[in-house]
C-alpha cells in the first residue's frame, strides 16, 4: 500500500511526460515514504493514512494526504531521476537517446533536483503545519515533544531562527536531548533536573519558580543545541567515511554549497558563547535564589554555592570541546 494511488497524483506535483507509470514511480515512492514521510508524520499516523488513500477520503483525511503526497511525489521525483535517465543491462548502463529526445544537461538535471528537493521540504512544513493546526481530528500524531525542555518548532524558534520549521525542529530533537543531560542537567544539579522534568510533562502548568528557571532554561539550551548542530548536521558519516554535506537543511543541493568553514565556525562560536553566558545567569540565578524551601533540590545539592560565591564560580565559560561542566 501506498500513499500514492494513481499517476495522476504524481503529475500535480510536478509536470512529468504521460508516458510515465505509477509501477515505475513506486520503489521510489516507497523510500521517499520510509525515508521522508514516516519519520516527519510519525508511524501511528502513517498507517492510518496508507489506511484511508486506498479509499475514497473523506474530511479531514481528503486535505491532508493531498498535502503529504505533493512532497512524497516530489521527493520520490528527486530519489528517481538519476536511474530513469540511464538504461542498465547486462551490457552496461548507457544514456537513453533517440532522434526526438536527447539526454538532458547534467547541470539541468542537476537543476531540477535542487529545484524538486527545495520544493518538497517547503511544502512537507506546510503539511505538517496543517496537521498541527488540526492535531485533535488526527490520533496518533504528536507535534509537541514533552520529553523535552522545549517542545515545538515554534518554541524553539523564539531563540534562534529555525523559520519555524518542524522539520528542522524534528532534525534538532537528539541533539536537544543530548545537551539537556550534558548541559542542563549538571547546572541545575541532578535532583532538581528529573524533578523539572516530571513537572513539565505533567498536565497542570508550572509553578512560578520553576516558570522562572524554564525561562532561563531555554535559551541557554536553545544557543548551544544550534552550535552543536552546526557542527553534526554539516557532515554525512557512512561506513566508508566522512565527509562534508552539500545538502543542508538551509540551502539547496548543487549550486549552492554550504557555508564555509569560518562562517560555520563563527555562528557556533557565537551560539556557545551566548548559550554558556545564559548558563552562568541560570547558575547564578539559582545559587542567589535557593534556600530550603525554594528550589530545595538544588539547595541539597553540591552545586550550590550560596549567593556570596555566585558571581565568582570558576567554571564558565566553557570551551567548545568541553562538553561538560566540571564542579
Amino acid at each position: 500500500m501506498s500513499l500514492v494511488t494513481d499517476i495522476s497524483q504524481v503529475r500535480s506535483a510536478s509536470s512529468i511526460n504521460v508516458s510515465n507509470t505509477l509501477t515505475a514511480w513506486q520503489p521510489y515512492l516507497d523510500e521517499a515514504e520510509m525515508t521522508f514521510i514516516k519519520p516527519a508524520i510519525g508511524s501511528t499516523l502513517f498507517s492510518l493514512f496508507n489506511e484511508k488513500a486506498q479509499a475514497e477520503l473523506e474530511a479531514p483525511f481528503l486535505e491532508a494526504i493531498q498535502l503529504i503526497r505533493i512532497p512524497l511525489a516530489l521527493y520520490a521525483l528527486y530519489l528517481g531521476i538519476d536511474e530513469f535517465s540511464v538504461s542498465i543491462s547486462n551490457q552496461g548502463i548507457q544514456v537513453i537517446e533517440n532522434d526526438t529526445h536527447k539526454a538532458a544537461p547534467q547541470y539541468k538535471v542537476q537543476n531540477l533536483k535542487e529545484t524538486w528537493m527545495r520544493r518538497a521540504h517547503t511544502l512537507l512544513d506546510v503539511a505538517l503545519a496543517h496537521l498541527e493546526a488540526h492535531k485533535d481530528l488526527f490520533p496518533g500524531f504528536s507535534p509537541l515533544d514533552p520529553d523535552l525542555f522545549i517542545k515545538s518548532a515554534a518554541d524553539f524558534n523564539q531563540f534562534v531562527d529555525i523559520r519555524s520549521s518542524r522539520r528542522v525542529f524534528l532534525a534538532l530533537k537528539p541533539i536537544l536531548s543530548s545537551i539537556e543531560k550534558k548541559y542542563i542537567k549538571p547546572t541545575v544539579s541532578t535532583a532538581y533536573f528529573l524533578n523539572l522534568k516530571a513537572a513539565v510533562k505533567a498536565s497542570t502548568p508550572l509553578s512560578e519558580a520553576d516558570g522562572t528557571i524554564m525561562d532561563l532554561i531555554q535559551p541557554a539550551l536553545a544557543h548551544l543545541t544550534i552550535a552543536r548542530a552546526l557542527q553534526d548536521i554539516s557532515i554525512d558519516i557512512l561506513d566508508w567515511g566522512i565527509f562534508a554535506n552539500a545538502a543542508s537543511t538551509f540551502t539547496n543541493l548543487s549550486t549552492k554549497q554550504t557555508s564555509n568553514r569560518e562562517r560555520i565556525s563563527a555562528m557556533i562560536e557565537a551560539n556557545q558563547k551566548d548559550g554558556e553566558a545564559e548558563l552562568k545567569d541560570l547558575q547564578e540565578y539559582l545559587d542567589l535564589h535557593a534556600t530550603v524551601e525554594l528550589y530545595p533540590d538544588y539547595f541539597n545539592s553540591d552545586r550550590y554555592v550560596g549567593a556570596s560565591n555566585a558571581k565568582t564560580r570558576s567554571e564558565f565559560p566553557n570551551s567548545a570541546s568541553n562538553s561538560f561542566f566540571v564542579a
